[in-house]
């Protein structure tokens, strides 16, 4: 975050429970203010629904500055914000799952811009899912700098061609079919039905 800050810009990381310290301050302040209703606290909120996939999600965002008596702030001087995100799924089933993830923002930013990053981020961690899961990017042992680079830029330009093509099925789904038949791989890198 201060290289970011340093270059001129900004940024709203999410916190895991690799930073323990700042994610249960994050945490337990955002448990007490839910609680409180945010009573007498200064915040920016943003609500989404979305129905795809045979479910439901409705996502909570929340952001406030970053409180005077923040313990972490002092290891954190760029962090002019703290968020809290909330996505609950209704499955098609009718059962119901949530998840919270907390951030931290060098900006106090409008409810609704806080979401579009932390939907961003999703994605990119969506994409990071595909690339270590499907594709087992974490596995290579190529520690040539660029034939790295290269091999990473190759796996996410077959990811591009993969989600391009309509066949509904998942990543691995059509990269196996694309082993089964050329036809089919000559669809996916032409991005054209034959």
């Amino acid at each position: 975050m201060q290289q970011i800050k340093r270059g001129g810009g900004d940024a709203i990381v999410a916190v895991k429970e690799n930073q323990p310290k700042l994610h249960a301050a994050i945490a337990a302040y955002f448990t007490e203010q839910i609680e409180r209703d945010f009573a007498d606290v200064q915040y920016r909120a943003y609500e989404s629904e979305e129905e795809a996939h045979g479910r439901l999600d409705e996502r909570s965002y929340f952001l406030t500055k970053v409180p005077r008596d923040f313990a972490p702030a002092a290891d954190w001087p760029e962090v002019k914000a703290i968020g809290y995100a909330l996505r609950w799924t209704t499955h098609a089933d009718g059962a119901q799952t949530s998840e919270v993830r907390y951030y931290v923002s060098t900006r106090y930013v409008s409810g609704k811009r806080f979401a579009e990053a932390v939907r961003g981020h999703w994605g990119i961690e969506s994409l990071h899912w595909v690339l270590d899961v499907t594709l087992r990017e974490d596995d290579s042992r190529t520690r040539e700098r660029t034939l790295a680079n290269n091999l990473s830029w190759l796996r996410r330009f077959a990811v591009t061609l993969l989600r391009r093509h309509p066949e509904k099925d998942s990543i691995r789904g059509k990269m196996l079919h694309c082993g089964y038949s050329t036809d089919f791989l000559t669809e996916v890198l032409m991005s054209t039905r034959v």
